[in-house]
């Protein structure tokens, strides 16, 4: 088989399966996979849709158009579809859904009611869960950021070269550097360096690169796929810890993945890393308000102060000028070595520094007796160089340890957001048979189809309805034609549109609107509108030549709504008996609704059924007191007689005799 060999492929669809895919086979693997994401990537989201839906067909010889024979079925399945779709959480469902078709190939309703099954007892064990399945998407990957702060060293050309040729150039600066001397240059400028190679001495930021992969070179490259999916994962991994919680599914890894995220999205930075960037962030508005204080401090203390000039002191004095600072400094000398002391440890302590970090302070906070005090700058400065580079040394070794474990989960990330996708198109179905209580219907060999409290599935708060046609076992009347007559509003058009859902729902292998079911595999479902009024001798025509294909040896269920209005009405009820004629010979099931019952079964060869929607009559505000359900055999009451009916009971003297008159003369001209 060639791609070429499912309809709607041509040549142009092909190179573009090809194109997306690489070969045939993988092309094929995805449209039997029902792959949807990747579908939709390559060919769009309709041409993917219908794609697949045409491979299905032609698996089972099934063409997706053959069952539903006439506009007005496609109408109702496509209405079905959008009802089903609304309990879709992802786009994946939603597109599984509506490549679902109803059909005659008996192999592929089985294969969907197997799936249908499934799908109910998914949505029952795990209960309400939309708000995670909603947040399941297609994880993104996008090109990752550069990195700043960090590079690469080659010290040679051709180290060069093979760096860029592993694309290491887009994630980082990459340098080249063949002397000591450029060495420290580069290194400098940044808050760590990797080198390849040895670089001869011991630098500050600069280590020897022990590999040459992406998770040890750039870790944030990997890693920012996950955060950059991390809403869907998140989400992921609660559902799949759930499904495997209640036994439904296992999944190869999700401990593993759920450990690293964890890791990953509850914060990786150790705590000596988040107490540096705190001092990174503090630390000159500390030292700022630590010497404010200090100089404050030191005023007040030298103003209370005095310096005593002993005998010796004063004749120093007289020859050398600068003996009176001398003198200063060493009686001042205690007051300063204390203030700044004092500031050195308010700063440590306010910003937790340890070890060495503190050391740092008494070059940025000198002990020379000046006031006021100042900050050395420059010291300052080295102080934040040497804290960033240790902070970047130790987050790079940490972001490694989990690029490392993260590195080749992508491929189980990617399997459980898929697996999840696929669950979703079994929660979606199952959801839509929870939500309209939807029951499997029983297959049955002999052509009928009947159920017991059927439901509307767009009313709402539909009477149940109990309707049979055919020998199936919901009724003791086997007739597989029947006309179905009654009053105006009574509910005849909902009927046959209810038979339509239930028809096309079972075909398709899905529960149905039913408390119980039973319904023969049929190979067509006609349904045919109600005219709005007579049709020209055109239309007349056209609507003939769509009422030929009936009489094809095709089993088939035909519903059709007041027909007589397609011509004059004795020409109609002819017209209909034969059609009822003819479906009954080709072993075929019909329902007509028609006001023309009597006329009908006049001209009709075979044994016609008539039933009725029987209304009892009116209340008082003119609404019809009916049940829903036909009565089989019964022949119902029309409209203008329930009308005379109620003006009788309701009228008094000569106008009620003339009702009565009429009313006579109208039960005498129906049947």
């Amino acid at each position: 088989m060639r791609l070429q060999d499912i309809p709607g492929v041509g040549p142009r669809l092909r190179e573009r399966l090809l194109s997306h895919f690489g070969s045939e086979e993988r092309a094929f693997r995805a449209i039997a996979d029902e792959d949807m994401e990747d579908l939709r990537s390559a060919i769009g989201e309709r041409q993917a849709m219908a794609t697949v839906r045409a491979a299905r067909g032609l698996r089972y010889g099934a063409s997706p158009e053959s069952f539903l024979a006439t506009g007005e079925a496609e109408r109702i399945y496509r209405a079905v579809l959008n009802r089903m779709a609304e309990h879709a959480n992802t786009a994946y469902a939603r597109m599984r859904i509506f490549t679902l078709f109803p059909s005659g190939s008996p192999e592929l309703i089985n294969e969907t009611r197997s799936l249908s099954l499934r799908a109910v007892d998914l949505r029952r064990r795990l209960g309400d869960v939309r708000e995670l399945m909603r947040r399941i998407k297609p994880l993104r990957r996008r090109e990752a950021q550069r990195i700043k702060g960090r590079a690469i060293v080659a010290r040679s050309p051709e180290e060069l070269e093979r760096v860029r040729s592993m694309g290491f150039d887009r994630l980082l600066d990459i340098h080249l550097a063949e002397s000591p001397g450029e060495l420290r240059d580069t290194a400098s400028g940044y808050d760590h360096v990797i080198v390849l190679g040895d670089p001869g001495a011991s630098l500050p930021g600069v280590e020897i690169a022990e590999r040459l992969e992406v998770w040890y070179i750039a870790p944030e490259a990997v890693l920012s796929f996950y955060t950059d999916n991390r809403d869907v994962l998140e989400a992921a991994m609660d559902l799949g810890a759930l499904l495997e919680e209640r036994g439904i599914e296992r999944f190869e890894g999700l401990a593993e993945l759920r450990d690293a995220l964890r890791r990953l999205f509850d914060g990786a930075d150790s705590p000596d890393i988040s107490r540096i960037d705190d001092i990174l962030r503090r630390l000159p508005e500390a030292i700022d308000s630590a010497l404010a204080r200090a100089n404050v401090e030191l005023r007040q203390r030298i103003e209370a102060s005095s310096v005593t000039l002993g005998g010796q002191d004063l004749l120093r004095a007289l020859g050398r000028g600068d003996v009176i600072r001398d003198v200063f400094e060493m009686q001042m000398q205690g007051i300063f070595k204390s203030v700044i002391s004092d500031a050195r440890a308010r700063v440590a302590s306010n910003l937790n520094m340890r070890g060495g970090e503190a050391i740092w302070l008494e070059e940025i906070i000198s002990q020379e007796i000046k006031y006021p005090i100042e900050i050395n700058h420059r010291a300052l400065r080295q102080l934040e160089l040497e804290l960033r580079r240790r902070r970047e040394s130790d987050a790079l070794r940490i972001k490694r340890e989990m690029a490392r474990s993260l590195t080749s989960m992508d491929v189980i990330a990617a399997n459980l957001i898929k697996r999840l996708m696929q669950l979703d198109f079994l929660y979606a179905i199952g959801s839509f048979a929870v939500s309209y209580e939807l029951t499997m219907p029983e297959l049955i060999d002999a052509p009928g189809i009947g159920f017991r409290d059927g439901r509307h599935l767009f009313i709402q708060n539909p009477e149940p309805v109990s309707y049979s046609l055919g020998s199936c076992g919901i009724s003791e009347h086997s007739e597989r034609s029947a006309i179905l007559s009654g009053v105006n509003s009574g509910g005849k058009t909902s009927l046959l549109e209810l038979i339509a859902q239930i028809a096309i729902l079972a075909h398709m292998g899905l529960p149905v609107p039913a408390r119980e079911c039973r319904v023969s595999i049929f190979e067509e479902l006609y349904f045919f509108a109600k005219s709005s009024g007579t049709l020209s001798a055109g239309a007349f025509e056209s609507t003939m030549r769509k009422l030929s294909a009936i009489a094809t040896e095709r089993r088939k269920l035909v519903l059709a709504d007041e027909m007589e209005a397609i011509t004059e009405p004795g020409a109609s009820a002819r017209i209909i008996a034969s059609i009822l004629d003819m479906i009954h010979e080709n072993g075929s099931v019909a329902l007509f609704v028609s006001h023309l019952a009597d006329e009908i079964r006049r001209f009709s060869k075979t044994a016609v059924r008539v039933d009725g929607i029987e209304a009892e009559g009116l209340d008082d505000n003119n609404n019809l007191i009916l049940t829903r359900s036909p009565r089989y055999n019964h022949l119902a009451r029309s409209t203008p007689e329930l009308i005379l009916d109620r003006l009788v009971r309701t009228t008094e003297g000569e106008e009620r005799i003339f009702y009565e008159s009429l009313l006579m003369r109208f039960r005498n001209t129906q049947p």
